[in-house]
């Protein structure tokens, strides 16, 4: 077991060493790390606050499901002794360990658990099928770039709210879903960090739509009817409903940018582009003239030349063009810079609009369309 030092203030403790032989607790691909010590802890029968008071000095420990935890260089070291597993293994496997996430190193090992979520980080519940095998009373929360996230294994939709006591919606009425899932993650693999990003940009395309109604496909009530025995309410399905047609589109996205960013695309093609997208926008039964509005301000964004600098990003970046092989990279390309691995995708989009959120100020063009269909 796991002994604690007394400490008589932080700046005048003495950190002794951590116990040679602890008890190890299995590692979870991106648990944070709030939820991880909460496990450690329990596996060492002590309080989280007491382990982080070996780990480090801190403030207050909070519940795993509320808030991340967050270290610096020197409390990872002695997070990595008390839990058995090195440093690097920690980093590989949870991402608020990563370089770019620690807290400054001053004054000796340190933590922080903020009493509220900073902004750009989404902690959403692990499927409990998938975390059985633990055999830990504990929860386990994973940090996403979602505020949702899709368990292929089990057909489960899990997210982070407490709807009817629900924390997680199963997929069976919607294989399409699933389908959509499956596609997204090719996609992204195929395209790598250029993919996230078209996704992300598609996504809040749809939360446009999502927002006003009248532009919403009918077909996005129809899967929410279907979800109803499984609870959950309007918001917290909207990108579920919305999943198979935003997949649908970033990969209509992406077939665009890979061919502006290899120099052949003009402006009659982009004419033809929007026109297949009305086609597309009539069959999911929507009314085109003004759903494809936002697809034209995204077309009107991601349109500077790639052959010179685009007002705002970076010249290597703008000449860059999809790699060739099996699977062709495509680059995050302008208005967007190069995207980090664990951004959210509010973060990556170019697109100002938010699920749920009252729209910000838009085009004049779509603002007047928004007057005429009044």
């Amino acid at each position: 077991m796991v002994k604690v030092a007394k400490k008589a203030g932080t700046r005048g403790r003495v950190w002794k060493p951590v116990a040679a032989h602890p008890r190890r607790v299995r590692l979870i691909a991106q648990e944070s790390t709030g939820s991880f010590v909460s496990r450690l802890a329990a596996a060492h029968g002590m309080s989280c606050g007491e382990l982080l008071d070996v780990v480090g000095a801190g403030t207050v420990a909070m519940e795993p499901q509320f808030t991340e935890l967050y270290l610096n260089a020197a409390a990872l070291e002695r997070l990595a002794d008390v839990s058995g597993h090195s440093r690097d293994v920690l980093q590989h496997t949870l991402p608020s360990l990563g370089a770019h996430r620690l807290l400054p190193d001053d004054g000796g090992p340190r933590w922080t658990w903020p009493q509220w979520q900073a902004r750009g980080v989404f902690l959403v519940r692990a499927c409990e099928l998938c975390t059985a095998s633990l055999r830990m009373p504990h929860e386990v929360y994973l940090v996403s770039t979602t505020r949702w996230r899709v368990c292929a294994r089990h057909g489960r939709w899990l997210d982070n709210l407490r709807e009817g006591g629900k924390t997680w919606l199963c997929l069976r009425a919607v294989p399409e879903v699933m389908e959509a899932h499956r596609g997204r993650m090719l996609l992204e693999r195929r395209l790598g960090g250029g993919g996230r990003v078209l996704f992300a940009d598609a996504l809040h395309i749809a939360a446009l739509w999502w927002n006003l109604p009248h532009l919403s496909p009918p077909v996005w009530g129809q899967r929410q009817a279907r979800l109803q025995a499984g609870g959950g309410g309007d918001l917290r399905a909207a990108a579920l409903v919305a999943y198979p047609e935003v997949a649908d589109l970033a990969r209509a996205l992406a077939a665009r940018e890979r061919r502006r960013m290899r120099g052949s695309w003009t402006d009659a093609d982009d004419d033809g582009w929007l026109n297949s997208l009305r086609g597309r926008l009539e069959d999911w039964q929507m009314p085109s003239s003004h759903a494809v509005l936002p697809l034209s301000q995204w077309a009107a964004q991601h349109s500077a030349p790639t052959g010179g600098r685009a007002p705002g990003s970076d010249l290597e970046q703008a000449n860059r063009r999809p790699s060739r092989g099996r699977y062709r990279r495509l680059p995050a390309t302008y208005p967007h810079g190069a995207p980090v691995t664990d951004a959210h995708l509010e973060e990556l989009t170019c697109m100002p609009w938010r699920f749920g959120e009252d729209p910000p100020e838009l085009d004049p063009a779509f603002l007047w369309s928004m007057v005429g269909q009044a």
